[in-house]
Order: structure tokens, then C-alpha cells, then sequence
């Protein structure tokens, strides 16, 4: 039916479309398109809320998982576990010639071999990595004394009383222990204890290329020499931050 000079005038809502004649008259209604959905064509008869939403969740797990596996690592003796320790740079100052190196007292040594110093009771034991590492922890143990030579008595050897950590100083000397802050230290009290133990926190052992251990005391102040047979640096490899441009 020709509308004429008719005008059309449309109702939204209603979602229909009335066409009025010039006399005011409704004639008929006619179907309106349906509305845009947010940008995505709609298609009759299918949900697509459930499907945006496991879009969603799977996007989230896998945001969380990078997350997660950026944050990962593993902390462990750094001698026995991984090739972090640069052995050819480790040395103990001080040492006895006869007693066992610093990197067999790294190393397992079920045999407790001891290190020990020689013209006094101090040790400077210094470590060098190949990589920059993140310290968790140091352990030193000393349980098993140096078998005694001619001229040397039970009072010869003893344990340390006082061992401090230095960080990324490798190239410290004994000269420069009174002069640097020590990073963190020990303390042994106990006749009985064969372990000191230090819990190594905050930034100060992040990202370290060197860790030296300094033995000051011994236990007994009249011992010619101190002695320790194991030595644990627990941590992992650092994080490179250097950014990779391909």
C-alpha cells in the first residue's frame, strides 16, 4: 500500500515501527530490526555468556600459572646441587697446608675431613659464584676435630665461638674485618652445639657473586687453632633482569 505523503514515526521501546497517514490514522505496524549486542553479533537460539565466561577463567589460570612460575625456585646447598660455585676462585686464608681445602669442607665430606687454621684461630673463608646468587642460609658444622699430630694436644683445636657473613666482598683481607660491617653473624654457646646456623634475610644477600665467612673466635680462648668441617651455603640462582629483544 503506497504511503503517500505519509510520515513514519518509530516507537523504540515497543521495538515495532508504527506508519501514521497525514489524517492521524495508524495503518499498520511493521517489525523493527533487533538491537546491536554490545558489538558481538547475537545468532537466535545460542548462549554465549557461558562461553565468554571459560574464555575468562582459562585466561585468568594461565595469567596465574606465568605468575607463579616467574615466583618459583628452589633453595639448595649450592655446592652439592648445582655448578653455581666457581672453585677455581674459593680459597681459605689462613688455612692449615695439611687440613682439608675449603671446597672439601663444601662438598658432602661424610668423611668429616676438617679445615683448620693455622697461625691463630682465625679463618677467612671466601666463595666466589659464577652467577649471582640469593642466599637463604649458611650452615657451618663442626663435629669431628683434626686428628692430632706429634707435639699438638686436645687443646690445640677448638670449634668457633664467632662467625660473621660478608656479602660481595671477595676481595676482603683479614686487615679489612674490623673495618666492614659484618652482614650477619653467630654466636656459639653450648659446649654441645656442632652447628651454628644463620638465617640469611633481606636485600643484603640478594644478587651476591661472593659470600666470605669469617671465623674470629674459637670456643676456647687458650686453642691454638679452629676447625670446621662442613659448610653449607644454601640458596638458588638469581633472576636475570636484563630484558631479551628479539
Amino acid at each position: 500500500t503506497a504511503l503517500g505523503r505519509g510520515s513514519l514515526s518509530q516507537k523504540v521501546p515497543g521495538r515495532a515501527r508504527a506508519c501514521t497517514c497525514a489524517e492521524g490514522r495508524s495503518a499498520f505496524l511493521l517489525p523493527l530490526p533487533p538491537l546491536p549486542c554490545s558489538g558481538v553479533a547475537a545468532m537466535k537460539g545460542v548462549n554465549t555468556e557461558g562461553s565468554n565466561t571459560d574464555r575468562m577463567r582459562q585466561h585468568q589460570l594461565t595469567k596465574k600459572n606465568v605468575n607463579q612460575d616467574n615466583l618459583r625456585h628452589e633453595d639448595v646447598d649450592l655446592m652439592v646441587c648445582t655448578d653455581l660455585i666457581d672453585q677455581s676462585r674459593t680459597e681459605a686464608l689462613n688455612r692449615l697446608s695439611s687440613s682439608a681445602t675449603l671446597v672439601e669442607v663444601l662438598q658432602a665430606n661424610p668423611e668429616d675431613k676438617a679445615l683448620a687454621s693455622d697461625t691463630d684461630q682465625q679463618l677467612l673463608l671466601k666463595v666466589h659464584f659464577k652467577e649471582r646468587v640469593n642466599i637463604a642460609g649458611v650452615s657451618v658444622r663442626f663435629s669431628k676435630p683434626p686428628a692430632l699430630e706429634e707435639g699438638e694436644d686436645e687443646d690445640t683445636y677448638a670449634k668457633p665461638r664467632l662467625v660473621k657473613l660478608f656479602a660481595n666482598k671477595g676481595d676482603m683481607e683479614f686487615s679489612d674485618c674490623d673495618q666492614i660491617e659484618a652482614a650477619a653473624q653467630a654466636v656459639v654457646e653450648g659446649d654441645d652445639e656442632v652447628e651454628a646456623k644463620v638465617i640469611c634475610l633481606g636485600h643484603r644477600f640478594q644478587r651476591l657473586d661472593s659470600l666470605v665467612i669469617f671465623v674470629e673466635e674459637a670456643f676456647t680462648a687458650e686453642a691454638l687453632r679452629s676447625y670446621i668441617n662442613r659448610l653449607s651455603i644454601i640458596g638458588h640462582q638469581a633472576q636475570d633482569y636484563h630484558a631479551v629483544y628479539k
